[in-house]
């Protein structure tokens, strides 16, 4: 059953723009284009941390979340719709056995869909959610423990996901009926101490880690799972169970956090390794062998915190191409890192102030602005979801 709860919303709006100017001094402002906004909620005792962002037709936007349940292992599933200046219009909170909702928001058919977990039979489930808010529709998918997903194509996307019995990761091609395209299935190794971060990833009781899949340019796929007793980036065409390309990390402690493919076998990345962090706009991988991620050329991000979400995305300023990496930093402000065409680090933007913030998901808006979905510990202790709308001249100012 679905409940629907009314949110008490305190918005702030305020023009995060280079200068710090208010709005009210500039009126030829649209509210659209530039604000934060942060959504608070009747159920007190709900932490909400934010999972993805998407825009509507009408362009509003749909936030993903997850919140603790007390009937569940898992985290239960969360989502709000908001008007084009962020207002918010309404949510659901799911109380059935949905939950463990993952990113990537997918396009399919020209409607959103979201894929989360049966609490019960572990099952992947297939959401269609509508531009309020509103879980239409949910159907299985064959794969237990997703991941995260990703669009591939117009009525197809990537699955990520989990198979406790066989112990696998399984990369999986999804149609948008739920019914399966492709998979392969690649061995974690025997163990229980290979599964445990598995596990506690899902039920939070350790590190949420960088789980990720999608498919390059060239028709490559790649997934960011456990294989052969490591954390390690592989790459295949999905024709067999055994990777092309893989790139090592260190058991659970270390590894790929966050990558972008740019240009044929180039990517923008970051990576991790025993509590040190790295990043690089532009760097050229083995898709084709087996490498170690502790060996890639990377600049050491000092400031950001560990265990931390970090996303990446283009974007197109001034007949320019950008790489934006953003992340949480030890300050518990949202960095956004901007990197040239060539790799080049251009310079970076920090948002939020006197409370504690951190990166949930970024996008780029059908005006070529940035949304950022994050988090707030309001009061100090109840974790509520924000977003940042960034608009195009504020991000041209940044780079220029």
């Amino acid at each position: 059953m679905k409940i629907q709860l009314t949110n008490l919303i305190y918005g702030i709006a305020v023009v995060l723009a280079v200068s710090s100017c208010d709005i009210g001094d500039n009126k030829e402002v649209n509210p659209a284009d530039s604000f934060l906004r942060i959504y608070d909620s009747h159920q007190f005792d709900h932490a909400i941390s934010p999972v993805d962002v998407t825009q509507t037709v009408d362009d509003g936007y749909l936030l993903l979340g997850n919140y603790r349940r007390d009937d569940t292992d898992f985290l239960g599933t969360y989502i709000a719709s908001t008007d084009e200046e962020g207002q918010f219009i309404r949510n659901t909170y799911m109380r059935d056995n949905n939950v463990h909702p993952v990113g990537e928001f997918l396009t399919l058919g020209g409607l959103h869909y979201f894929v989360s977990m049966d609490a019960v039979s572990l099952q992947a489930y297939l959401n269609q959610v509508d531009d309020s808010a509103r879980v239409l529709s949910t159907i299985g998918i064959g794969v237990t423990y997703p991941m995260y997903a990703q669009n591939d194509g117009e009525d197809q996307f990537v699955l990520l996901s989990y198979n406790s019995v066989d112990r696998t990761t399984d990369l999986t091609v999804v149609n948008m009926d739920g019914s399966i395209a492709q998979q392969s299935a690649f061995g974690i190794g025997a163990g229980q101490e290979v599964e445990e971060p598995i596990i506690d990833h899902f039920t939070r009781t350790g590190r949420e880690l960088p789980f990720f899949a999608g498919k390059t340019a060239n028709g490559t796929y790649y997934a960011n799972g456990f294989y052969n007793y490591t954390l390690s980036l592989l790459f295949t065409d999905l024709s067999s169970n055994s990777p092309s390309g893989v790139v090592q990390g260190q058991q659970d402690e270390g590894g790929i956090s966050g990558l972008l493919p740019l240009n044929g076998d180039v990517f923008a990345l970051s990576r991790f390794n025993y509590g040190d962090q790295f990043a690089s706009g532009q760097t050229t991988l083995n898709t084709s062998g087996t490498t170690s991620a502790s060996d890639i050329d990377s600049n050491a991000m000092l400031e950001w915190e560990v265990d931390q979400k970090v996303k990446m995305t283009t974007v197109s300023l001034n007949e320019s191409d950008y790489v934006i990496i953003a992340t949480t930093t030890k300050n518990q402000q949202i960095a956004l890192h901007f990197y040239d065409n060539t790799g080049a680090y251009v310079g970076v933007d920090y948002l939020g102030f006197s409370s504690p913030y951190q990166l949930g998901a970024i996008q780029v808006t059908a005006d070529n602005g940035l949304a950022i979905l994050g988090s707030i510990q309001v009061a100090g202790k109840f974790q509520r979801m924000c977003l940042f709308k960034k608009s195009e001249g504020e991000l041209v100012d940044l780079v220029q």
